[in-house]
């Protein structure tokens, strides 16, 4: 009895010491938190090139973390910049202010960039194209979390080909941001973050990769006709590059890029190619290296946005052998960096976590020709007939100051001639649902007064910031594209924008550290990111997100 009552005490000791060590396992906090943005990734591209990937870029991390198969975008407009915004804030642009890539600023009598600052100057380069910060960002993010919770000993890195893309995911607070500077080819910042270059980045930039990847063509990766999940490869649905005659492999930029350097935009050959997800990659990977990310005391972040997949799939659409061979190719660029990552930082020691800022339309002549809605909505036309409407309804006078998905009328003439704000908006959403193509129009007055709990007003509702942005706002059919004239031009490539699942539905998926294996269909937004990354790192949430925590990741 007496034994059998010390064998229970051991087997009981040992079960709690167990206990003990799981807890303690689960609230480890990971060294390093990597970011990863896909610019323009549809949730589909995981399994339609599945069989095309290797095993340890997507594979790996579909097969060893976490997805959320059905993850949304919940405002309006799905675009680069408040998608960056949003993820990192776990908020919307109703309260984080990044209501757009640019909108019309009335102070300024003029549109602004997300990211211009005037106040600041480039740092690594002679040229303006580092006159950019957050100042526009009005709400913390993760990063800013981290920052400010371990009293600023954690660093925060952010690199993209796209400026918005790397300064919105670093926050106010981040330590730096890089981005690629079309005119060298190289990586830039600017005083915001610091006073110069570090001695890594400019050795970085000495290697003058961008030239290397101009002296070479982009060839397709497999034999053409390995790529099944395509369309052929010369289609009239994908824009031609200027100096080819058909939008087809090979793309010989030792070629082109002598023609267009005559104007200086060699480079953007490469940010519109593979090689730009290479550039990213590398230089994240040589951050990790020279900044020893996830090497120290305390838990960093490095976030990566990788931009050639949304500059190639404006241009040739999501059904073009160009996309899935950039896919392929970013799949080895997520493997060689999990492969650093597990050297340099550790398995277990970092969590990634992969998104994308929004997802894509169909290019619409395709969806035509395959007796699939779509179409295009000539907005230049509609724009035009409605300022003869207001000139007549209301006098001579420049009523609309800026057109477009959000129209910004001319507040300051409309109330000295006494006019109602309200009628005109009314007057104006109104005339504007005669045109074919336009679902649903929005007032301001409509988003500020009311509280939409569904559908596309509250989508809408979300993206609607009440002192940036504008007077009326509209919605197209669905698989509908803004153009300003249909032109045969205009029908080639593709766009996105919208509140519909073809512009909103995008892969989550989080991997690495205390991350089980799983999957869920509940729907989530992407503003529920930030707030998981805050329970998993024991953070204040960020100052104004709205986003819940994913609970399967904690159950």
């Amino acid at each position: 009895m007496f034994i059998t009552m010390k064998l229970h005490l051991k087997l009981l000791l040992i079960v709690f010491l167990l206990a003990g060590t799981r807890v303690q396992a689960q609230n480890k906090t990971p060294k390093l938190v990597v970011g990863i943005m896909v610019d323009q990734m549809r949730y589909d591209y995981l399994f339609r090139y599945y069989n095309q990937y290797g095993n340890d870029g997507f594979k790996k991390l579909l097969g060893q973390g976490f997805l959320a198969k059905n993850a949304h975008y919940n405002y309006v407009p799905t675009a680069t910049g408040p998608g960056h915004a949003s993820v990192y804030t776990g908020t919307t642009p109703a309260n984080h202010g990044i209501i757009g890539n640019s909108w019309y600023v009335r102070a300024k009598k003029r549109s602004i960039n997300c990211v211009e600052d005037s106040t600041v100057k480039t740092v690594g380069s002679a040229s303006l194209e580092g006159s950019n910060s957050p100042q526009q960002l009005l709400a913390t993010t993760i990063g800013d979390q981290l920052r400010l919770a371990s009293n600023w000993r954690s660093k925060v890195v952010s690199v993209s080909v796209k400026n918005r893309g790397a300064i919105l995911p670093a926050g106010r607070a981040g330590n730096a941001a890089y981005w690629f500077e079309y005119k060298t080819g190289n990586f830039i910042t600017s005083n915001y973050y610091m006073d110069k270059l570090p001695g890594w980045v400019k050795k970085f930039n000495d290697q003058k990769l961008s030239d290397k990847f101009l002296a070479q063509d982009w060839k397709p990766l497999k034999p053409i006709n390995q790529y099944r999940e395509s369309a052929n490869d010369d289609t009239p649905y994908e824009r031609i590059l200027t100096g080819k005659k058909k939008p087809t492999f090979p793309y010989e930029f030792s070629k082109l890029s002598k023609i267009y350097a005559k104007r200086g935009h060699q480079y953007r050959l490469v940010s519109g190619s593979p090689y730009g997800n290479t550039l990213v990659r590398s230089m994240g990977m040589a951050a990790i290296d020279n900044e020893k990310l996830g090497q120290g005391n305390e838990t960093d972040m490095l976030a990566l946005s990788f931009s050639s997949t949304d500059i190639a799939g404006h241009a040739y659409g999501p059904h073009s052998v160009e996309i899935e061979d950039i896919y392929l190719r970013l799949d080895r660029e997520i493997a060689q960096l999990i492969k650093h990552l597990d050297k340099k930082v550790g398995k277990g020691n970092y969590v990634m976590f992969l998104t994308a800022d929004h997802a894509v339309l169909n290019v619409p002549q395709y969806l035509k020709d395959n007796k699939i809605p779509g179409n295009y909505a000539p907005l230049g036309i509609y724009f035009s007939k409605l300022n003869e409407y207001l000139v007549k309804k209301y006098g001579v006078g420049k009523w609309v100051l800026s057109p477009g998905y959000q129209i910004f009328l001319n507040r300051k003439l409309i109330a000295e001639r006494n006019i109602s704000l309200e009628k005109m908006q009314a007057d104006v959403a109104r005339f504007l649902l005669q045109f074919e193509g336009i679902y649903k129009t929005y007032t301001a007055n409509d988003l500020h007064r009311n509280n939409y709990t569904h559908g596309i007003a509250a989508i809408m509702q979300k993206g609607y910031n009440q002192k940036r942005s504008g007077d009326v706002f509209i919605a197209l059919n669905p698989s509908w594209l803004p153009v300003g004239r249909v032109t045969k031009r205009s029908v080639r490539g593709t766009s996105h924008g919208s509140p519909y699942t073809y512009d909103t539905h995008v892969p989550v998926i989080f991997y690495g550290a205390n991350i089980k294996k799983g999957t869920t269909v509940r729907k989530v937004t992407i503003t529920d990111i930030a707030p998981t990354l805050a329970m998993m790192l024991n953070l204040q949430l960020p100052s104004a997100a709205t986003g819940q925590p994913i609970h399967e990741l904690f159950d």
